[in-house]
């Protein structure tokens, strides 16, 4: 199953770049849980990508398209409900 994980999704060994871009490199192991299930922690190194001061430079631009797009993902991937002291039912 691993081995599927980084040849189709990463793009190892295909002519096409992965599903997250060009793999530059990656590092894994897979842990067992309490319930012996296996799942897997993975590192990925990706080429040709923004560097985190570039990110931050844009989405700290107020008329970045970036800044734009990424608050409509997350708000999009993001539900919160807060609480109020309110005793109304």
């Amino acid at each position: 199953m691993c081995d599927i994980f980084i040849k189709h999704v990463l793009g190892i060994g295909e002519n096409h770049p992965g599903f997250y871009g060009k793999t530059g490199g990656y590092y894994g192991t897979v842990e067992q849980q309490g319930r012996l299930t296996l799942h897997l922690h993975l590192l990925l190194w990706l080429k040709s990508v923004l560097s985190p001061q570039d990110i931050r430079d844009k989405i700290m631009d107020p008329t970045s398209d970036f800044q734009k797009k990424i608050v409509e993902y997350l708000e999009s991937v993001h539900i919160g409900e807060f609480m109020t002291n309110s005793n109304t039912a």
